[in-house]
């Protein structure tokens, strides 16, 4: 599916992959882009690791960084994020760590994650289009602020209901699956009652999803187009919301569609958007697969890719 892709990007741009093309590249720009990537993985370990922390699990850098990655690997070759499931199994495994207190620590990336898209998308929309940003855009933000607000309030409220609950039913499976959804929703606000704690975790998932405009921003300069930070921005924003629930692993198409409309719609050239298109890609798809793919083997975490294994891990309450 990844070729084909490459394949229809190569045909609708018209775009010449050949020694020429290569050569005009700027590669001290091109390298920047790939740090810039990398550094996002950095911090996404940081984070997790404060995290854990948080919960009761003070684990190294190296180790809470190589097992992220072995999860991302994971997740970039099949659906449904199964890369968490991995993490959390491993974690279990490892250090003995509750299924429960995993899953919130993922939980709290993931929110985090969509507050600061949706921040930076607000940003990068007022920025790019002033007075003129597609009614879409403000639709998919409203919808996803609305999801986190009900989010926040079950959050609150939740406590008060988890006796009511478990009394509707006395089959044991039952009780034990409502204990585990308690316990790991009571994990999430644990980690939410220290204010700085949120306040460094978000300042660092802000950085994460930064790194995505710089990506773009550098590789367009690589290819000697001088695409404004305010539409690389805007940009790369609206393609992380497309791709925030990937269909296909690695949100193949999702990623390209997105990236080749919203370009489109600032007159970009279509050869030269193709192109950077290919070249993110392959820095931050093609290439962090063989990375990852690499982590994940030196450091032992390849029983992860075990199926079995996976699916006894995700009957949660018998296992928690």
């Amino acid at each position: 599916m990844g070729g084909l892709t490459i394949l229809f990007l190569l045909k609708l741009g018209d775009v010449d992959i050949s020694y020429n093309t290569l050569r005009r590249l700027k590669p001290g720009y091109l390298a920047l882009a790939i740090l810039i990537h990398y550094s996002g993985f950095a911090v996404r370990g940081l984070r997790w690791q404060a995290l854990l922390a948080a919960l009761g699990y003070r684990l190294s850098f190296l180790y809470v960084t190589a097992l992220l990655l072995a999860g991302w690997f994971i997740s970039a070759l099949v659906p449904a994020r199964l890369g968490d499931v991995a993490r959390a199994a491993i974690l279990k495994r490892d250090h003995d760590a509750g299924l429960a207190q995993g899953f919130a620590s993922i939980a709290t990336e993931r929110a985090l994650d969509i507050s600061a898209i949706l921040l930076l998308t607000v940003i990068a929309a007022v920025w790019a289009l002033p007075g003129r940003v597609p009614p879409q855009v403000w639709q998919v933000i409203g919808g996803g602020i609305i999801i986190m607000g009900i989010a926040l309030a079950i959050l609150i409220a939740i406590p008060k209901l988890q006796t009511p609950l478990s009394n509707l039913f006395p089959h044991p499976l039952y009780r034990k699956s409502i204990g585990f959804g308690f316990e790991l929703l009571a994990s999430i606000r644990r980690v939410g009652q220290s204010p700085g704690l949120l306040l460094l975790v978000f300042a660092q998932s802000l950085y994460i999803w930064l790194c995505d405009v710089f990506l773009m921003y550098f590789i367009f300069l690589s290819l000697g187009q001088a695409v404004p930070l305010s539409i690389t921005a805007f940009t790369s924003m609206v393609v992380d919301l497309a791709a925030a629930v990937p269909i296909m692993p690695g949100a193949v198409l999702q990623f390209e569609g997105t990236a080749l409309g919203v370009l489109n719609l600032f007159r970009i050239e279509a050869g030269q958007s193709s192109l950077m298109i290919i070249l993110n890609r392959f820095i931050s798809f093609w290439t962090f697969i063989v990375f990852s793919g690499v982590v994940t083997y030196l450091f032992g975490f390849t029983q992860a890719l075990n199926p079995d294994a996976l699916k006894q891990q995700q009957a949660l309450p018998q296992n928690n």
